[in-house]
């Protein structure tokens, strides 16, 4: 079974988890005796590693035998070469490599000529990917990645969309099922009102029979082609269950709200509120939900950060502003070679903190990014106790790095370090009291809560 939603295809993002590979190369003193000649079809590969020494934001610490080592192991991989004698012959060539070359990675310039001379059958385009994916792999960094021309524009697309806080849609989830495709619409978004039912099965889209297409193509077909508008028109044609003919239902597409919170009214006065990730409308929605709970007079509260992935800093900033004090630092960034800058909660009159109901922050080894760094900020503050298992530790601010071919480079560009001034990156953030299981980490932040407040509210 496949579900996904009608809205803006967001297609799946590069995968970020490496594998650490490290290769000890001997090489010789160059010399002219043989003849090296320059390779400017090897342009893109210094391109890439002058975006990687320029930008990169631990390049402070990079490991450049890593780094060459996983770039000499993607090219072994591509001519299905063994590593010996490869290597052999790679350690006893000679020559002076051209100027262009940087010298951090003159073994790269080698790999590639030699390989150049063995497999020259080899497309050049495939030999140059695999020597920067393997460069970007051999940072050991899981934030890290590189993405081929084929792949970056909706690489790009699916990571913006994925902070947004709207998309123009109907507002349902479809799901393919025993050879039909199913809508299922939210609560009150447009193809709820236009009168579409759970569980209706979708025929055509605009006179088009869905049959045999994609979900992602059919999620692009309702949520329209590029430059459609608000409040513009798709004729769904449907058939329900004890309904003896098809339904024509005309739904007038709106800007959706993504969900990104979760949160209910526990017993005893504790509230709890799940952040799913952190979109441009995170902030505002947790504020909405806090005004709530104020109202039911909420002493205590679980911020269950668990399993989120991250998203906006900006959001997450917000969201920490809505439990810390004026003038509390939330994180400090900084760029490779640029002045450490810290992150400061200004009052917000607008928004003015509801109380400060006792706190527990829920975190587990999937909590990553933003979600660290509120997490880590609350903590350092004193401002909650935090309850799970270490988290992820990725604290870092990514940056798409163009290539002159089309593809890209995603790198950290810039470093977190929560306000106790410890980097995020590789460490994460540890917690207060270690639980593990899901059930387990709920329950005992229920019971501590519970053992703070009054017996009797």
């Amino acid at each position: 079974m496949h579900r996904t939603t009608f809205r803006k295809r967001l297609p799946a993002g590069a995968a970020l988890a490496v594998l650490a590979i490290f290769l000890t190369v001997a090489c010789g003193s160059p010399t002219a005796s043989e003849k090296l000649a320059p390779d400017d079809e090897n342009a893109l590969v210094w391109e890439a590693w002058d975006k990687i020494d320029t930008s990169y934001a631990g390049r402070k610490t990079l490991d450049l035998e890593s780094l060459v080592g996983g770039s000499l192991r993607s090219l072994l991989a591509l001519a299905d070469a063994d590593a010996y004698p490869f290597l052999t012959e790679l350690g006893r060539m000679r020559g002076q490599p051209p100027p262009q070359v940087p010298p951090e990675i003159t073994d790269i310039w080698r790999a590639l000529a030699l390989l150049q001379s063995k497999w020259p059958e080899i497309d050049r385009a495939e030999v140059l990917e695999s020597a920067i994916s393997g460069m970007v792999r051999g940072l050991e960094d899981p934030s890290a990645a590189y993405i081929t021309a084929e792949v970056y524009p909706e690489a790009r697309e699916g990571l913006e969309d994925n902070t947004k806080g709207s998309y123009l849609g109907i507002g349902a989830n479809v799901v393919e099922r025993d050879g039909q495709v199913l809508l299922f619409p939210f609560s009150g978004e447009p193809a709820d009102i236009a009168g579409v039912e759970s569980g209706d099965a979708l025929i055509q889209v605009d006179g088009q029979p869905v049959a045999g297409l994609s979900l992602e193509d059919i999620v692009e077909m309702v949520a329209g082609p590029p430059g459609t508008e608000v409040g513009s028109r798709v004729k769904l044609l449907l058939e329900r269950e004890q309904e003896p003919e098809s339904l024509e239902i005309n739904v007038f597409r709106n800007d959706v709200e993504l969900r990104s919170i979760e949160y209910q009214l526990l017993p005893g006065g504790i509230g709890y509120m799940r952040i799913i990730n952190f979109r441009e409308n995170t902030a505002n929605r947790v504020y909405a939900a806090l005004e709530q709970f104020n109202r039911f007079e909420t002493l205590a509260l679980i911020l269950d950060l668990r399993s989120n992935p991250g998203g906006s800093l900006d959001a997450a900033f917000g969201v920490a502003g809505h439990f810390l004090a004026p003038g509390s630092i939330f994180i400090s960034q900084e760029e490779q070679g640029g002045p450490r800058e810290m992150l400061t909660v200004a009052a917000d009159p607008d928004n003015p903190v509801l109380g400060e109901p006792d706190l527990v922050v829920l975190i587990n080894e999937q909590t990553v990014g933003e979600a660290e760094a509120v997490a880590a900020a609350l903590q350092d503050a004193g401002r909650a106790v935090v309850i799970g298992t270490t988290s992820f530790g990725k604290g870092s601010s990514n940056t798409f790095l163009d290539l002159s071919d089309g593809s890209a480079i995603y790198l950290p560009t810039s470093q977190w370090f929560r306000p106790s001034g410890q980097r995020i990156t590789g460490v994460g953030v540890e917690p207060d009291i270690v639980v593990t299981g899901e059930q387990d980490q709920t329950a005992r932040a229920y019971d501590y809560l519970d053992e703070l407040l009054p017996a009797f509210r």
